[in-house]
């Protein structure tokens, strides 16, 4: 125990975060045409956004089995203004209706920018919808993304630096491959690169895991993208009122999003050759040298570096029953198809870098997963003032970086009550999460804790009991 003591502590880290807001909106009816009314809504909104986090400070030094957080701290406000036009075009049987709307938005950190939207509605019949949109988008950097503290990542990389000549075993740090015959030098450019940043040919790297820090950047600009929709909705009339049905919609929509500026961080290693390539003193204060020659931990601060393109489909599908003896039952499904997320990374060199992470949980500081399908499925239940759930959530299997994650459903319950003596006003609760006991894929490369978190859940079961009141 006394070992223990020395060696365990009990960390406190201290967030705060503070929104400030102000909203004015008007709406109403503007002018009658032949097929209907046109509505119309304006409004304006300010927000001030302020937040911080302090690590304890055990942590920030780095003396923990995990990594290293920094301090942050920002601020910044927004004035937006915004209107809108319903305009109805044909309501004869058919209808039509067309929707207008922009927005401007002025940041404190990230200038201004208008964006718009364009979205259509058409009926030719009661049970048939089809839908459009085409609209531009606005992203602002966050607190985080703009002012965050520094956050360790480790990497495996050989430096361009390390045995230029070629001549030093591989187990000794170098570079020779055991394959082909001979040595095997870097070309003469990069060995006068490396004589230029004081780095000698016999430098050998004997550790290939090197560290880097991922810094938020207040010079960020905001992101901005074109995004597309259409999609059909059918709920027909003829599933109403039936003995085994009280109403059946299904709903099938594709998007696409291509965004620009997108904010990123290079690969550390693509700093490191942008340095040794370049002499560029931008790239090469990033990726600093001891005295020995050995690369020191490479500042990686977040960039405007490229674009992302996204596209898929969402499918809703929905019943309701009839009403029963023991109650009345829903079924909701909500799918995603993942079809296409590409990053394209602007080089250093010039050169564009495109990565596919369709169906992958890439080896990354902060976790991301893209599987191709994920879905969530809920059965319903109410009986007089009982309701209830059973909710499945199935997420695809995925690659990462190599290792194949295989698929995990979990599964959620839920039981609600709502007592008369309360006017409606009381809600009793309880519930579990992963009431299954569904251990997430196993995840090599995701760290100490074994598993991705943005998709997956924690092992074990989460139960909970809720109570809410809402004056009526």
């Amino acid at each position: 125990q006394e070992m223990r003591d020395i060696v365990n502590y009990t960390q406190r880290d201290f967030s705060e975060q503070t929104l400030v807001n102000y909203a004015a909106n008007f709406g109403g009816d503007l002018v009658d045409l032949w097929a209907g009314t046109v509505g119309f809504a304006v409004g304006f909104e300010y927000r001030e956004q302020s937040g911080s986090f302090r690590p304890d400070p055990v942590a920030e030094r780095g003396e923990t089995a995990g990594i290293p957080s920094g301090a942050t701290a920002g601020e910044f406000d927004v004035s937006e203004f915004y209107g809108e036009l319903n305009v109805p075009l044909i309501d004869n049987g058919m209808y039509w209706e067309a929707n207008v709307a922009a927005r401007y938005s002025d940041y404190s950190t990230s200038g201004d920018e208008t964006t718009y939207k364009l979205s259509t509605l058409f009926r030719p019949i009661d049970a048939l919808s089809l839908r459009a949109s085409a609209s531009t988008g606005f992203r602002a950097p966050g607190i985080g993304e703009l002012f965050g503290g520094a956050a360790r990542e480790d990497f495996t990389f050989l430096d361009p630096c390390a045995d230029v000549l070629g001549v030093i075993p591989v187990g000794d740090g170098g570079r020779d491959d055991p394959d082909t015959p001979g040595p095997d030098p870097q070309p003469a450019e990069i060995q006068a690169n490396c004589a230029t940043l004081g780095v000698g040919p016999g430098l050998a790297q004997p550790n290939p895991q090197l560290s880097a820090l991922s810094i938020g950047n207040d010079q960020l600009e905001p992101e901005e993208s074109d995004n597309v929709t259409f999609g059909i909705v059918y709920s027909p009339a003829w599933s109403e009122g039936q003995a085994w049905s009280d109403g059946i919609t299904l709903a099938v929509d594709y998007y696409a999003v291509e965004i620009d500026s997108a904010v990123q961080g290079l690969s550390p290693g693509a700093l490191i050759d942008a340095c040794v390539e370049t002499l560029d003193p931008v790239f090469c204060a990033n990726t600093p040298r001891t005295s020995s020659g050995q690369l020191g931990t490479v500042q990686n601060k977040l960039q405007n570096l490229g674009a992302i393109d996204a596209s898929g489909y969402d499918i809703a599908f929905s019943y309701l029953s009839p009403e029963t003896s023991i109650g009345t039952f829903t079924l909701d499904v909500d799918a995603t198809h993942l079809a296409e997320y590409k990053e394209t990374t602007n080089n250093p060199d010039g050169t564009q870098s495109v990565n596919d992470l369709t169906g992958q949980a890439p080896d990354e500081t902060f976790f991301r997963a893209f599987p191709e399908w994920r879905a969530v499925t809920s059965v319903g239940w109410s009986l007089n003032r009982f309701t209830g759930s059973l909710r499945f959530r199935l997420f695809d299997d995925m690659e990462n970086e190599g290792n194949a994650l295989d698929s995990a459903m979990f599964t959620d319950l839920r039981l609600s009550w709502n007592p008369s003596f309360a006017d409606d006003s009381m809600t009793f609760t309880l519930g579990f999460n992963n009431v299954l006991d569904e251990d997430p894929p196993v995840c090599q490369e995701c760290g100490s804790q074994g598993f991705n978190p943005v998709v997956h859940d924690i092992p074990g079961r989460v139960g909970y009991i809720r109570f809410s009141y809402q004056p009526q």
